[in-house]
């Protein structure tokens, strides 16, 4: 480039990223103020010009003239930004007094790179289906240990449950409603282009009260710091070169690289306070009543007002502590570029004796040679994790259920000292029925002795290694090949010490141990073509094949102990009849080829097809040993083709077809035996064999449209989809006599409809930034088709007719699936007996009367999902405000009718204080209504809540320390953060958006469920 004059300096910015200002070299260190004009490449003025000294912190805009005055000194750096064009740097020296500049308008923003399947960059104009990207700062600001839930909000079509565990726990992630009956409806994670098992423990066994508790998942094993940018794929069209894995979305995470140039560190800390958000609402107005035969206190509060006893149960929280800490390297030159990373996170919970702890280090190297027409990219990380005590929902193992109903007024201190020393046996027993208390109908511990002596541990090892080496043929031909290992190795101890309640364990106590190992290896190959002929043609492909191998091992047992309260495995007693020796795993293997062809027409118009074939172990011994997946798109950049008003920058419609899936469930297709430990012998399959079974089937339709207007500073997205998910799976059963107890069949049919949107602002005043957006999103789901009658018969030539599916639930509640209903429709079966004139009918002894009677309530899926997230910077001042709402679906609460059934809840006390519950012209005595109605089993349909809510759900406010304290070294920001401060609107006596299983159902159920928390703290960033 060319600079002309010393005192006034015309400057043509290309693509450079920094431009010295050559004049005389003695820098002085007066102020002055110079002036400038700011232009585009047709030599029109840019108006609203950010002008920013980055050494001072004082800046600019331009005036309607393109013009602008700016106080400098020499050896300032000005930077000057333009939504659209690409930034500028310059260096001011003495001589400088006046700057014409113009800027070029930056082809990257308005034509913006993505990270797409595959972990192929394809360029946002030619996709025909919806990407959304977030970058991996949106994730730190407002860290969570499983950085999964920092997503909630921040991506349309997409909705995000958290565990109820708490620190550590599981996520649900479902895009665009949940598709399968009978299969995992949680969404694929990708790093670095390799589709990775996410071994998720959240999902419960069981859809009932008795439910073990829960575990992790894989993917919040990674580091946040190490995350560079993610891709969320929501519909099967831009996920359906993942075949088989593609049909509930895909995450793609972009893990960072190291960068030429000078070396640069980053240490950061994060340190939030956690408490309960939602607690039950419980009173302390009446104590424990009287048993009126014995005399003896009875656990329950429905006894005379008493004064005694200070105890309130939220003291039995801790305030939850999490620290997470990085520290990261960045070194290289141009050829060979280096990144090193150690993180931790370690966390103690609300519950006592609950913790979490992470380590993560990672390391990876890109090096380039044979002329920089090859590229090894070489990534190693381990991870290291303990958890303890996670606690979700449920009566075992969980301590909840003791604290909120012990009996008011009673000494609640005493079960502090929760064992003691008993002479005869020689160990510590626990003190519970000792202050007269029993199960309770709960199964009901010492709260202090489940925590202590019940301990429940999980430790995880596991190393990922990556290696990708790329060679470019020609210019326009690239061959890539991939593999990955990813092996985790877990062990996960339940102990139950000598005097545990009977139903957990026998007398000495038991021990329960597997050790898990996990092995995942991914391999691909692929020709990469990227070919343009002249400005009218161009071709973008990929054609590879592909192979995945995973398999699950694991060993353990789980019995009686020989010697009270020693925990090893050689202390089993192996002669005890609920002894039971763990030997389980399952093998699954994948084999693919694949082709992406996008063909581009004069930048403007873009048609892409794609196909993918998998012959997968699960299809053994079918007739279909492969399925093939295809998808078709098209996308139009309108503002290419035609001349539109000067306010829109960028639009672009496109619209796709996809057909994806899943395979059959593991093993089904190969005989098995399981072992029956209490009759010694292997069991057969009882099912009848098949060979005609198909992998589940999703066949989407997606229209959208993406637009830009001045020049990017706004953007607003639309998306609208349909789906049908057929081909389902189930098991039914059949008459004996046929010589089989059940049968398989494939059909069913659930559609899901919705729309995502999408929209943003990116604007900047002087000194003033202001960045936003708002997403939202719409599903409708519903059951179009079960099992018709007559559409299929048993063996003995018999219709099978099978009108709804149960899928369990808590005492008089059951999630039923019907035809025409949805996949969360909730009903409950005990109702209220009412007369003519709607009043409760009573019993003799004046107890309502109920009806065993079927009751849709609702469904607990949402309709609308929104988020609202601003970020503001005013000089070195930083704030970030992020709303969250989820509008529509019900939520049913048994713990609420468990309290009321105690006389513990507020509810109950507020009754007996106005002399009864209203009836018609008289009133029913509390006592009697609620043990009626508050129990699992009671009418459950007065517990179900509106499941809509609004909430803060993040917020930093932050600065940017001055340089010169340190220095002008290090780059330090400081911030005041919060996650789920305040619940603005909510009708639920918990938060709705916590769940306790991460599986398909069981959503919207709080059977003493952990609170959710309100999270407040601070965070450091330091950059060297």
């Amino acid at each position: 480039m060319t600079l002309f004059g010393v005192g006034a300096v015309n400057v043509y910015a290309d693509s450079s990223a920094s431009i010295k200002v050559d004049g005389i070299e003695s820098m002085q260190q007066q102020k002055k103020v110079i002036k400038g004009i700011v232009k585009d490449n047709a030599g029109d003025p840019l108006i609203g010009v950010n002008v920013y000294n980055r050494s001072s912190g004082v800046g600019t805009i331009t005036n309607i003239d393109g013009e602008f005055n700016l106080e400098v000194k020499a050896g300032d750096e000005v930077e000057l930004s333009y939504i659209g064009y690409t930034p500028q740097k310059i260096k001011i020296t003495t001589s400088t007094t006046n700057i014409n500049i113009t800027l070029v308008e930056d082809t990257e923003v308005l034509d913006e790179v993505v990270v797409t399947a595959l972990g192929i960059k394809r360029s946002q104009k030619a996709l025909s289906y919806n990407v959304q990207e977030v970058k991996g700062e949106e994730l730190l600001g407002v860290k969570d240990v499983n950085f999964v839930n920092s997503l909630s909000g921040k991506i349309a079509g997409v909705n995000i449950n958290s565990s109820s565990a708490g620190m550590g726990g599981a996520t649900r992630v479902v895009m665009r409603g949940t598709k399968s009956l009978t299969k995992d409806n949680n969404a694929l994670y990708v790093i670095d282009g390799v589709p990775i098992f996410n071994a998720n423990g959240g999902g419960l066994s069981q859809n009932n009260e008795y439910a073990d508790q829960p575990r992790g998942e894989g993917i919040s094993d990674l580091n946040p710091e190490d995350i560079e940018s993610m891709s969320v794929l929501t519909g099967p069209s831009a996920a359906a070169l993942y075949g088989s894995s593609a049909a509930n979305g895909v995450i793609i995470i972009t893990t960072k690289k190291g960068v030429a140039g000078k070396p640069k560190i980053t240490i950061t800390n994060q340190t939030m306070f956690s408490n309960p958000l939602t607690k039950p609402k419980l009173q302390s107005t009446y104590g424990a009543g009287l048993d009126v035969e014995s005399g003896k206190k009875l656990y329950r509060s429905w006894g005379d007002k008493t004064t005694a006893g200070s105890f309130k149960p939220s003291d039995f929280f801790d305030t939850g502590v999490t620290a997470q800490t990085s520290a990261s390297l960045s070194v290289g030159s141009e050829k060979n570029q280096t990144y090193l990373s150690l993180g931790s996170a370690n966390s103690s919970g609300i519950i006592p004796k609950s913790s979490y702890d992470k380590y993560n280090i990672t390391v990876r190297n890109t090096t380039k040679f044979l002329d920089d027409k090859m590229t090894l990219d070489f990534g190693l990380s381990y991870i290291k994790q303990k958890d303890k005590n996670l606690i979700a929902q449920g009566k075992y193992g969980n301590p909840l259920t003791t604290i909120y109903t012990y009996p008011r007024g009673e000494n609640f201190g005493l079960l502090n000292d929760y064992e003691k020393f008993d002479q005869l046996k020689g160990y510590d027993v626990q003190r519970w029925e000792e202050y007269g208390w029993g199960d309770e109908g709960l199964e009901m511990q010492n709260p202090y002795w489940v925590l202590n002596r019940n301990p429940k541990t999980n430790k995880k090892d596991r190393y990922m290694m990556n290696v990708n080496l790329s060679y470019d043929v020609l210019d326009w031909l690239n061959l890539s090949g991939r593999m990955r290992l990813d092996n985790s190795n877990n062990k996960m101890q339940n102990k139950y010490y000598a005097s545990t309640r009977r139903t957990f364990s026998p007398e000495n106590g038991r021990y329960r141990m597997i050790k898990e190992e996990y092995k995942q290896y991914y391999a691909d190959f692929l020709v990469n073509i990227n070919k343009h002929w002249g400005e009218e043609w161009s071709l973008s492909s990929n054609i590879g094949t592909s192979f995945s191998d995973i398999r699950s091992e694991g060993i353990g047992a789980d019995g009686e102990l020989l010697i009270p309260n020693f925990f090893a495995l050689t202390n089993i007693n192996k002669d005890y009849g609920k002894t039971e020796f763990i030997e389980q795993g399952w093998h699954e293997q994948t084999q693919s080829i694949f082709a992406n062809v996008e063909l581009g027409w004069r930048s403007m118009l873009y048609l892409t097809v794609t196909g993918r074939n998998d012959w997968a172990s699960a299809l053994a011994n079918t007739s279909k040993k492969s399925f093939f997946y295809p998808s078709v798109g098209l996308s139009a950049i309108l503002s290419e083709m035609f001349t539109l008003p000067e306010a829109v920058s960028y639009l672009q419609v496109r619209g796709s077809f996809a057909s994806v899936g899943s395979p059959i469930p593991r093993s089904l297709s190969i005989p098995t035996y399981k072992w029956d430990a209490q009759g010694n012998s292997w069991e057969t399959n009882s099912y009848m064999p098949i060979d005609d079974l198909k992998p589940e089937r999703t066949d989407s339709w997606e229209l959208g449209l993406s637009s830009k207007f001045w020049g990017n500073r706004l953007t607003f997205d639309f998306t609208w989809y349909r789906s049908n998910t057929k081909n389902q799976t189930f098991q039914i059963p059949i008459s004996p006599s046929s010589g089989y107890t059940s049968m398989f069949i494939q059909t069913g049919n659930v559609r899901n409809q919705g729309v995502e949107m999408a929209l943003g602002t990116n604007n900047t005043w002087g000194n003033f930034s202001w960045n936003s957006n708002l997403t939202a999103s719409f599903n409708s789901n519903k059951i179009t088709k079960l099992i018709e009658d007559g559409e299929f018969k048993d063996p003995q030539g018999n219709a099978i007719n099978f009108e709804q599916m149960s899928q369990d639930g808590i005492g008089s509640s059951e999630f039923i699936l019907k035809k025409g209903g949805s996949m969360g429709d909730l009903y409950t079966k005990n109702q209220f007996d009412r007369d003519d004139f709607g009043n409760i009918k009573l019993t003799a002894e004046g107890s309502p009367q109920t009806k065993n009677e079927f009751v849709k309530e609702g469904s607990v899926l949402p309709k609308w999902n929104l988020g609202f997230r601003n970020d503001f910077r005013y000089k070195d001042i930083t704030l970030g405000v992020m709303l969250s709402a989820r509008l529509g679906g019900i939520v049913l609460s048994p713990t609420e009718a468990i309290l009321d059934g105690f006389g513990v809840s507020k509810r109950s006390a507020e009754a007996r204080d106005k002399g009864g519950i209203p009836n018609g012209t008289s009133h029913i005595d509390p006592e009697k209504y609620y043990k009626t109605i508050g129990q699992t089993g009671g009418v459950l349909g007065e517990y179900v809540y509106s499941a809509s809510n609004v909430r803060l759900q993040e917020l930093s406010l932050g600065y940017y320390l001055p340089n010169k304290w340190f220095n002008d070294i290090a780059k330090v920001h400081v911030a005041f953060i919060g996650r789920n401060l305040w619940m603005i609107y909510n009708k639920a006596p918990f938060d709705p958006e916590v769940t306790a299983s991460t599986g398909t159902y069981f959503q919207g159920v709080d059977y003493f469920m952990q609170p959710a928390t309100r999270n407040l703290g601070f965070s450091v960033r330091v950059e060297f």
